[in-house]
Protein backbone atom coordinates (compact mmCIF):
# COMPACT_ATOMS: atom_id res chain seq x y z
CA UNK A 1 0.00 0.00 0.00
CA UNK A 2 1.12 3.84 -0.87
CA UNK A 3 1.70 5.96 2.24
CA UNK A 4 2.74 9.48 1.43
CA UNK A 5 3.68 12.15 3.46
CA UNK A 6 4.54 15.67 2.89
CA UNK A 7 6.76 16.75 5.53
CA UNK A 8 10.00 18.96 6.34
CA UNK A 9 12.56 17.44 6.92
CA UNK A 10 15.64 18.73 8.14
CA UNK A 11 18.39 18.39 5.67
CA UNK A 12 21.56 21.12 5.68
CA UNK A 13 25.14 21.83 5.29
CA UNK A 14 27.33 24.28 7.18
CA UNK A 15 30.29 25.57 7.25
CA UNK A 16 32.57 26.01 10.06
CA UNK A 17 32.22 29.27 10.64
CA UNK A 18 29.06 29.50 10.37
CA UNK A 19 28.52 26.48 12.74
CA UNK A 20 27.47 28.96 15.68
CA UNK A 21 24.74 30.70 13.50
CA UNK A 22 23.34 28.20 11.87
CA UNK A 23 22.74 26.14 14.99
CA UNK A 24 20.89 29.18 16.39
CA UNK A 25 18.98 29.47 12.94
CA UNK A 26 17.81 25.76 12.94
CA UNK A 27 16.49 25.81 16.23
CA UNK A 28 14.00 28.97 15.83
CA UNK A 29 12.88 27.58 12.59
CA UNK A 30 12.55 23.82 13.80
CA UNK A 31 10.69 25.48 16.64
CA UNK A 32 7.78 27.07 14.34
CA UNK A 33 4.81 25.68 13.39
CA UNK A 34 4.59 24.15 10.35
CA UNK A 35 1.90 22.71 7.92
CA UNK A 36 1.06 18.85 7.40
CA UNK A 37 -0.58 17.14 5.07
CA UNK A 38 -0.87 13.00 5.29
CA UNK A 39 -1.98 10.94 2.28
CA UNK A 40 -2.88 7.31 4.81
CA UNK A 41 -3.38 4.23 3.19
CA UNK A 42 -3.34 1.39 5.13
CA UNK A 43 -4.52 -2.83 5.01
CA UNK A 44 -6.36 -4.17 7.87
CA UNK A 45 -8.43 -6.89 9.05
CA UNK A 46 -11.97 -7.10 10.25
CA UNK A 47 -13.87 -10.36 11.42
CA UNK A 48 -11.35 -12.23 9.24
CA UNK A 49 -11.94 -10.36 6.59
CA UNK A 50 -8.90 -8.30 4.46
CA UNK A 51 -10.22 -4.59 3.93
CA UNK A 52 -8.90 -1.49 2.59
CA UNK A 53 -8.37 1.55 4.59
CA UNK A 54 -7.94 5.50 2.89
CA UNK A 55 -7.48 8.47 4.68
CA UNK A 56 -6.49 11.63 4.61
CA UNK A 57 -5.52 13.60 7.67
CA UNK A 58 -3.73 17.72 7.84
CA UNK A 59 -2.79 19.38 10.81
CA UNK A 60 0.26 21.60 12.05
CA UNK A 61 4.13 19.97 13.05
CA UNK A 62 5.44 21.62 16.19
CA UNK A 63 8.63 21.54 18.95
CA UNK A 64 12.24 20.39 17.93
CA UNK A 65 11.36 16.21 16.97
CA UNK A 66 8.42 17.68 14.65
CA UNK A 67 5.61 16.58 16.76
CA UNK A 68 2.33 16.51 14.71
CA UNK A 69 -1.67 16.94 15.88
CA UNK A 70 -3.49 16.18 12.77
CA UNK A 71 -7.31 15.66 11.73
CA UNK A 72 -8.26 13.26 9.26
CA UNK A 73 -11.21 11.69 6.95
CA UNK A 74 -10.61 7.52 6.65
CA UNK A 75 -13.16 5.37 5.29
CA UNK A 76 -13.12 1.52 4.53
CA UNK A 77 -14.19 -0.59 1.88
CA UNK A 78 -14.43 -4.50 1.50
CA UNK A 79 -12.51 -5.07 -1.52
CA UNK A 80 -14.97 -2.58 -3.78
CA UNK A 81 -12.20 -1.49 -6.00
CA UNK A 82 -11.58 -5.27 -6.89
CA UNK A 83 -15.45 -6.19 -7.86
CA UNK A 84 -16.16 -2.70 -9.32
CA UNK A 85 -15.20 -4.34 -13.32
CA UNK A 86 -15.75 -7.66 -14.08
CA UNK A 87 -13.86 -9.45 -16.84
CA UNK A 88 -15.53 -12.59 -16.53
CA UNK A 89 -16.95 -13.54 -20.11
CA UNK A 90 -20.55 -14.79 -18.18
CA UNK A 91 -20.93 -11.16 -16.67
CA UNK A 92 -24.32 -9.30 -17.52
CA UNK A 93 -22.59 -6.18 -16.98
CA UNK A 94 -18.94 -4.75 -17.27
CA UNK A 95 -19.25 -2.14 -14.93
CA UNK A 96 -20.88 -3.37 -11.89
CA UNK A 97 -22.45 -0.34 -10.14
CA UNK A 98 -24.56 -2.42 -7.88
CA UNK A 99 -21.62 -3.31 -5.54
CA UNK A 100 -22.12 -0.41 -4.11
CA UNK A 101 -25.27 -0.70 -2.31
CA UNK A 102 -23.38 -2.72 0.18
CA UNK A 103 -22.50 -1.14 3.52
CA UNK A 104 -18.97 0.32 3.95
CA UNK A 105 -17.41 2.22 6.75
CA UNK A 106 -15.91 5.65 7.74
CA UNK A 107 -14.64 7.81 10.59
CA UNK A 108 -13.53 11.19 11.36
CA UNK A 109 -10.19 10.77 13.35
CA UNK A 110 -7.76 13.17 15.44
CA UNK A 111 -4.55 11.89 15.67
CA UNK A 112 -1.06 12.43 17.74
CA UNK A 113 2.39 11.56 15.72
CA UNK A 114 5.17 12.13 19.12
CA UNK A 115 8.73 11.45 17.25
CA UNK A 116 10.64 9.51 19.19
CA UNK A 117 14.05 10.00 16.73
CA UNK A 118 13.83 12.49 14.01
CA UNK A 119 16.81 13.21 12.06
CA UNK A 120 18.06 13.47 9.41
CA UNK A 121 17.92 9.81 7.83
CA UNK A 122 15.27 8.46 10.43
CA UNK A 123 11.70 8.81 12.06
CA UNK A 124 10.11 6.79 14.49
CA UNK A 125 7.06 7.56 16.00
CA UNK A 126 4.21 5.84 18.10
CA UNK A 127 0.74 7.70 16.26
CA UNK A 128 -2.01 7.67 18.92
CA UNK A 129 -5.52 7.94 17.18
CA UNK A 130 -9.15 8.44 18.89
CA UNK A 131 -11.94 8.69 16.12
CA UNK A 132 -15.39 8.50 15.76
CA UNK A 133 -17.20 6.53 12.64
CA UNK A 134 -20.50 4.96 11.46
CA UNK A 135 -21.41 2.96 8.39
CA UNK A 136 -22.40 4.43 5.28
CA UNK A 137 -23.90 3.02 2.07
CA UNK A 138 -24.76 4.40 -1.46
CA UNK A 139 -28.72 5.16 -0.66
CA UNK A 140 -27.41 7.42 2.39
CA UNK A 141 -27.59 11.38 2.30
CA UNK A 142 -23.99 12.98 2.55
CA UNK A 143 -25.46 15.08 5.44
CA UNK A 144 -26.34 12.30 7.36
CA UNK A 145 -23.09 10.76 7.12
CA UNK A 146 -21.32 13.69 8.07
CA UNK A 147 -23.80 14.66 11.21
CA UNK A 148 -22.62 11.09 13.47
CA UNK A 149 -23.68 12.65 16.33
CA UNK A 150 -27.25 12.49 15.33
CA UNK A 151 -27.18 8.84 14.35
CA UNK A 152 -27.84 5.80 15.78
CA UNK A 153 -25.38 3.67 14.47
CA UNK A 154 -21.95 4.66 15.27
CA UNK A 155 -18.35 3.64 17.23
CA UNK A 156 -15.45 4.97 18.70
CA UNK A 157 -12.07 3.86 17.26
CA UNK A 158 -8.64 3.95 19.25
CA UNK A 159 -5.67 3.19 17.67
CA UNK A 160 -1.88 2.78 18.58
CA UNK A 161 0.83 1.89 16.77
CA UNK A 162 4.42 2.08 15.31
CA UNK A 163 5.51 4.19 12.28
CA UNK A 164 9.19 3.96 10.50
CA UNK A 165 10.53 6.08 7.72
CA UNK A 166 13.83 5.66 6.33
CA UNK A 167 14.49 9.09 4.53
CA UNK A 168 16.93 7.47 1.54
CA UNK A 169 17.20 11.09 0.41
CA UNK A 170 16.78 14.46 0.57
CA UNK A 171 13.44 13.67 -1.83
CA UNK A 172 12.52 10.50 -1.01
CA UNK A 173 11.89 7.74 2.11
CA UNK A 174 10.33 4.87 2.53
CA UNK A 175 8.13 4.21 5.59
CA UNK A 176 6.46 1.33 7.26
CA UNK A 177 3.71 1.31 9.88
CA UNK A 178 1.64 -1.46 12.07
CA UNK A 179 -0.84 -1.26 14.99
CA UNK A 180 -4.08 -2.45 16.45
CA UNK A 181 -7.30 -0.67 16.21
CA UNK A 182 -10.04 -1.43 19.02
CA UNK A 183 -13.26 0.13 19.60
CA UNK A 184 -13.87 1.22 23.11
CA UNK A 185 -17.68 1.91 22.29
CA UNK A 186 -19.99 0.50 19.59
CA UNK A 187 -23.31 1.18 19.10
CA UNK A 188 -25.93 -0.85 16.64
CA UNK A 189 -23.14 -1.76 13.94
CA UNK A 190 -23.65 -4.68 12.06
CA UNK A 191 -20.10 -6.07 13.16
CA UNK A 192 -16.80 -6.09 15.20
CA UNK A 193 -14.07 -3.11 13.54
CA UNK A 194 -11.13 -4.20 16.14
CA UNK A 195 -8.51 -5.60 14.11
CA UNK A 196 -4.61 -4.93 13.23
CA UNK A 197 -3.84 -2.42 10.62
CA UNK A 198 -0.06 -2.49 9.04
CA UNK A 199 1.11 -0.60 5.93
CA UNK A 200 4.37 -0.03 3.47
CA UNK A 201 4.98 3.19 1.25
CA UNK A 202 6.83 5.71 0.07
CA UNK A 203 7.15 8.77 0.89
CA UNK A 204 7.57 11.99 -0.93
CA UNK A 205 9.83 15.01 1.23
CA UNK A 206 8.73 18.58 1.15
CA UNK A 207 12.52 19.32 -0.31
CA UNK A 208 11.17 17.59 -3.93
CA UNK A 209 8.04 20.31 -4.11
CA UNK A 210 10.54 23.46 -3.10
CA UNK A 211 13.21 22.51 -4.98
CA UNK A 212 10.62 21.34 -8.33
CA UNK A 213 9.53 24.90 -7.76
CA UNK A 214 12.58 26.79 -7.30
CA UNK A 215 13.84 24.73 -10.64
CA UNK A 216 10.68 25.87 -12.75
CA UNK A 217 11.06 29.57 -11.01
CA UNK A 218 14.79 29.34 -12.29
CA UNK A 219 14.07 28.36 -15.94
CA UNK A 220 11.00 30.49 -16.06
CA UNK A 221 13.88 33.46 -15.49
CA UNK A 222 15.99 32.32 -18.17
CA UNK A 223 13.27 32.25 -20.65
CA UNK A 224 11.98 35.71 -19.72
CA UNK A 225 15.77 36.59 -20.29
CA UNK A 226 16.41 35.11 -23.52
CA UNK A 227 13.25 36.66 -24.57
Amino acid sequence: MAFVVLMPTQAQCFFLADSLVAKDTTKIRRSKLTYAINWDARSSFIDRKFVNIWGINTGVQFGKNRHEITFGYYWLTFNSLLRLIDFRKDAARLINLGYYTRTDLYYFNLMYWPNVIENQRWRLSIPLELGIGATQSADRQLLNDIMIWRRTDFFLPAQMGVYLKWKATRWVGFSVQGGYRHAIYQQNTPTNYNGAYYSFGISLEKPLFVDSYKWAKKQLNKHKQKS
